[in-house]
């Protein structure tokens, strides 16, 4: 079961321009944003499926890595750092980005959200290394 803090902090992101779509499947819920956009010339690619999971036990379960699209590269066709593992999730592959935002910190659910792990995605891939 999805749960409603989950689908409210959704909501906001979607309200902000993000589109996507939650599927439950193994106990996992998953959350793809289709067509997420990446920063201007870093990546050999403009935009990609963007996937992360969390439980139904969200917010207490929150979130650590994220997926893309199995094609991202950096302009220079080199792996992201920490993104050299493919993981196939829902019947598809995945690069994994292996960033983890709380640097030894445990998710907090009173201060962390699927909106402040998605800044941090962002942030991230601002980072183009």
């Amino acid at each position: 079961m999805i749960p409603d803090e989950l689908v409210q902090d959704l909501q906001v992101l979607k309200e902000h321009g993000l589109e996507y779509t939650i599927t439950e499947l193994d106990s996992k819920i998953y959350i793809v944003f289709k067509d997420y956009l990446l920063p201007e010339c870093l990546y050999n690619i403009d935009k990609t499926d963007l996937m992360i999971f969390t439980t139904p036990h969200y917010p207490n379960a929150g979130f650590d890595m994220f997926w893309v699209d199995e094609k991202l590269l950096l302009k220079n066709n080199e792996k992201p750092k920490a993104g050299d593992v493919i993981e196939v999730h829902m019947q598809r592959n995945w690069r994994r980005f292996s960033y983890h935002p709380y640097n030894g910190k445990p998710w907090n659910p009173g201060e962390d959200s699927v909106i402040s792990f998605m800044s941090y995605v962002d942030q991230r891939l601002r980072m183009g290394d």
